[in-house]
């Protein structure tokens, strides 16, 4: 292997020093599939296409491509392959050498689905990074959330434990599928770049490792993060698409200056790392502050007058610069006003500090915010400033509303067991298959009106009708019907869905 290309010499360091470690056999968790993955999922509408980023080693044949959902499998179609050399990273220079166009069938449910690759008797997969949707509507929605520092401090041994972050990262997944949204972002620290063992009650003390050849690795961290880990949620567990860019806390095992390295690290464990989004008339412009293209460190030069500034750019070229546009990155003082003034960006959301603050900035104006933290540990001296918080965002063309820093539950200090959500949705009776009747309550103890609620009904296969809500769509599964339903539920009030045969 030639040395003369560092980017591939740092992977090759990666992968030897992973080597000593448990769980190297997976640093590559997504095998080949480089887009859509993990911080950079897919929404695409049914009926369309949509293209995958595909390293196929000894140019193997694709045998087929597979959506696979809780309750439907959708095999797509391959309209073509393409060979070459396929950059998603500017400043690493990292590519695929295949890009896979296939078309989806109309009538395919809307759901969040792995994405399988066959190839030569070897299956790839992509974990929920693909939601498939019927429109785009102007009218949509998005929860932020940043911070959540996922592996600052571990339970249990380095060989056997998790990130102590999930317990409270899993009660917020229970109420964001309830809000569901049509999508979340997370501005930077996913995972923190040291680990704490033997924490003190303040969440701190204790020791602390940094370290690849120390478990546990970094895979495992994001791995925590993305998928979590002893029975607590992480984020693909979210019935939505979670967009996530890099903080200064998202590497692992290496210097902080070592700017080729962490973006490195990025591209192979994460995906693409800047990048955009086109929601029907919105442009979503995903950036990153600190890992790579280190031009954002030096003092008086804009961040976006770089690499990634031409291929945001380029992406609002290639989509058209939309009804509205908005920006999220981590920091909150790193915006780049000449690039705000210049595309008119309405809206950034970030994180970094961890309590929430709105302000506005350059001549649009641009609105600038953040949320505070929804599960980071240490936090519990100041907990109600901060902790346990999120914000949602309603767009409808080009304009945009949002919420005040909400708090998912009432008590983000006490144990998981202990923890009260201030939005529940609970069943009368049994929802997996086996019934031709239920009800489901939602109580919403927070203080805003929650449009757009998601149930979702498992049911004996047959036809229904619903009371208290609105069908979105029903398909069958097998023996089973899947009967999803949308309500409107008020500020502190509860709402009843009740379904049942139809007549």
């Amino acid at each position: 292997m030639s040395t003369k290309n560092p980017i591939r010499q740092l992977l090759f360091t990666l992968f030897c020093l992973l080597g000593l470690s448990a769980g190297a056999q997976s640093f590559l968790p997504a095998g080949s599939i480089v887009y859509p993955f993990r911080a950079s999922p897919l929404i695409a509408q049914t009926g369309n296409q949509f293209h995958i980023l595909y390293n196929n080693s000894g140019e193997r044949n694709i045998d087929s491509i597979v959506l696979k959902g809780p309750y439907s499998r959708v095999k797509v179609k391959i309209d073509s392959v393409l060979k070459g050399r396929f950059e998603y990273d500017s400043y690493t220079h990292m590519y695929t050498n295949n890009k896979i166009w296939v078309s989806i069938p109309a009538n395919s449910p809307e759901d969040m689905y792995d994405l399988l690759v066959y190839s030569a008797g070897e299956i790839n997969i992509s974990r929920r990074s693909v939601k498939l949707v019927k429109t785009f509507p102007s009218k949509h929605s998005f929860i932020h959330i940043s911070d959540t520092h996922v592996s600052r401090n571990w339970v249990g041994s380095a060989q056997n434990g998790y990130a102590e972050e999930l317990q409270l990262l899993d009660k917020f997944i229970t109420v964001a599928n309830i809000i569901a949204p049509d999508f979340v972002i997370v501005t930077g620290d996913l995972i923190h770049d040291y680990t704490r063992f033997n924490k003190d009650l303040r969440g701190w003390g204790g020791d602390t490792v940094k370290s690849y050849v120390k478990l546990p690795t970094v895979e495992e961290k994001f791995r925590n993060y993305f998928e979590g880990a002893k029975g607590y949620r992480g984020v693909q567990h979210i019935n939505a698409p979670v967009f996530s860019v890099p903080g200064n806390h998202d590497f692992y095992g290496m210097k902080e200056t070592d700017y080729p390295a962490k973006a490195a690290q990025w591209n192979t464990l994460c995906g693409m790392r800047v990048f955009g989004m086109a929601f029907a008339g919105t442009r979503f412009l995903f950036m990153d502050d600190y890992l790579g293209d280190p031009v954002v460190d030096i003092p008086d030069k804009k961040p976006l007058s770089g690499l990634q500034g031409k291929q945001l750019l380029k992406f609002l070229e290639t989509h058209g610069k939309g009804e509205l546009r908005i920006i999220a990155q981590h920091k909150q003082n790193r915006a780049d006003t000449a690039f705000l003034n210049q595309q008119k960006v309405k809206l950034i959301v970030n994180g970094h500090i961890h309590t929430p603050h709105v302000d506005t900035l350059g001549k649009t104006p641009t609105i600038r915010m953040r949320p505070g933290v929804v599960c980071r540990s240490g936090e519990a001296h100041r907990w109600e400033l901060i902790l346990g918080l999120f914000r949602i965002i309603r767009i409808d063309g080009d304009s945009f509303t949002f919420t005040e820093p909400l708090r998912f539950c009432s008590n983000p200090i006490e144990a998981y067991d202990k923890i009260k959500l201030n939005l529940t949705l609970n069943y009368k009776g049994d929802n997996t298959g086996k019934s031709t009747y239920n009800e489901a309550l939602i109580a919403n103890k927070l203080p805003e009106n929650l449009p757009g609620c998601r149930v979702r009904f498992v049911m004996k296969k047959g036809n229904y009708t619903v009371t208290g809500g609105r069908i979105r769509q029903t398909f069958n599964s097998g023996k089973l019907s899947i009967v999803d339903v949308d309500t409107d539920v008020n500020a502190t009030t509860s709402k009843k869905v009740s379904i049942k045969p139809k007549k």
